[in-house]
């Protein structure tokens, strides 16, 4: 017999980990499953979509310390502070970027763990309807839902007269 729930959420970005944690809330046992693994070192499925693990997230942090860096060389001394020549340590700068996106998804993971939420490791597909829900594959199983949130983000859309 495969696991069952009452709520499958297909996609753990940052639509799909909100409803997987308020459907736990509501008293609903609930699953999410995630197949994008976003470089984890072992392999194991990253919470927060693409904005927080490659994309918006990571992005301001780097701009941030961009914007710290301008600062520093361009506009201290206009306010009376001087700090010489600043440099960019880009290794240090990747670092804090990392850091960042590690405790927020570990803070995601954090609250999946305290709303009792089971994280399925793999690219959620419907097999069929059955009585009360759905079958759904997830990697190498198969999981039964009453009900299923789909949250797998979105991809750009290039129009062709732009030219990308």
């Amino acid at each position: 017999m495969s696991k069952q729930f009452d709520v499958l959420v297909i996609g753990g970005g940052p639509g799909g980990y909100v409803a997987a944690i308020r459907a736990a809330q509501l008293g609903f046992k609930v699953a999410c499953c995630e197949s994008n693994a976003y470089a984890d070192p072992k392999g194991e499925p990253r919470l927060g979509g693409t904005c927080l693990n490659v994309g918006c997230i990571p992005s301001k942090a780097l701009l941030h310390t961009s914007h710290l860096f301008e600062e520093a060389g361009h506009h201290f001394s206009t306010q009376g502070i001087s700090v010489g020549t600043p440099a960019i340590d880009v290794p240090t700068m990747i670092g804090r970027k990392n850091a960042i996106v590690n405790q927020l998804t570990s803070g995601i993971k954090g609250l999946f763990k305290k709303n009792k939420i089971v994280l399925l490791n793999g690219h959620g597909s419907f097999v069929a309807q059955t009585g009360d829900g759905w079958q759904i594959k997830v990697g190498d199983d198969t999981v039964e839902a009453a009900q299923v949130i789909i949250a797998t983000g979105s991809a750009a859309r290039h129009l062709p007269e732009t030219g990308r």
